[in-house]
């Protein structure tokens, strides 16, 4: 059984169609990446994988489950989100801004248990943040924000984890830095990621599979290293575009015309 499943999934905001009839089996531990030129209904569609917009017609289901029959707590154990534009208060401790994560789990109403402290603490330090823990979060980088909300997002301990260009903003250092930290919760955790990236040397290089979208609609899909070298993927992009290898790894260039 597919760990994320999408049938005839169409998205809507009055008369337009933002997706369109997407139908996608994602296999567990795996890393799927959505790809496509502006407007081509990338975010849209993630933010239907993690719930946060209703489809207008099909269906999401997370390990067999559907999403539309789960309330919002339980929503929050199944799939997490990491936003292109999270909203980080001010005030705020990184650790308790981790702790948010865990709310899932008690309640806005109650204290944190043992173990939600306990697994709190084991994220600060798998995304090397324990440093910050009494920092308040408006003092981070943009690279340690980044690993913040990140961590939130793995403290909710879900199997399924969404990310809206989750590299915006950050260095190359720290592009790298996060998407090796992804990939190895990918090969070590058995975490299925389903993520947006505008940079086509690093989807093709960190994604299992890659799936393209125009329009709203889903154009080619299939594994990495077979899109990124296709004619239909500087074809929908409307440029000329060589692949280089590097080193084994694919480069994706832009020609001027």
């Amino acid at each position: 059984m597919s760990q994320v499943e999408l049938k005839e999934l169409s998205v809507s905001v009055g008369a337009k169609a933002l997706v369109a009839n997407v139908s996608l089996a994602i296999e567990a531990g795996t890393w799927c990446t959505i790809i496509g030129p502006n407007g081509a209904g990338k975010t849209s569609l993630v933010e239907a994988v993690a719930g946060l917009r209703p489809p207008s017609h099909g269906s999401v289901s997370i390990s067999g489950r559907l999403l539309s029959e789960m309330n919002e707590r339980e929503r929050a154990r199944t799939v997490a989100l990491v936003p292109q534009h999270p909203v980080v208060p001010s005030g705020m401790t990184v650790y308790d801004y981790v702790a948010l994560g865990r709310i899932a789990y008690h309640g806005l109403f109650r204290a944190a248990s043992p173990d939600d402290r306990r697994i709190t603490d084991s994220v600060l330090e798998r995304l090397s943040l324990d440093e910050f823990r009494d920092r308040d979060v408006i003092t981070l980088s943009g690279g340690e924000r980044q690993r913040m909300v990140l961590g939130r997002a793995f403290a909710q301990s879900t199997m399924v984890i969404v990310l809206d260009e989750p590299i915006t903003g950050l260095d190359l250092r720290h592009q790298m830095e996060l998407l090796e930290l992804l990939k190895s919760e990918v090969a070590e955790c058995g975490l299925t990621v389903v993520a947006t990236l505008h940079d086509l040397t690093l989807a093709g290089q960190f994604a299992d599979r890659l799936v393209l979208l125009d329009r709203g609609e889903v154009v080619l899909d299939g594994p990495a290293a077979v899109v990124v070298r296709s004619d239909e993927l500087a074809s929908r992009y409307g440029m000329n575009l060589r692949v280089v290898d590097v080193d084994g790894a694919d480069v994706v260039v832009p020609v001027r015309r």
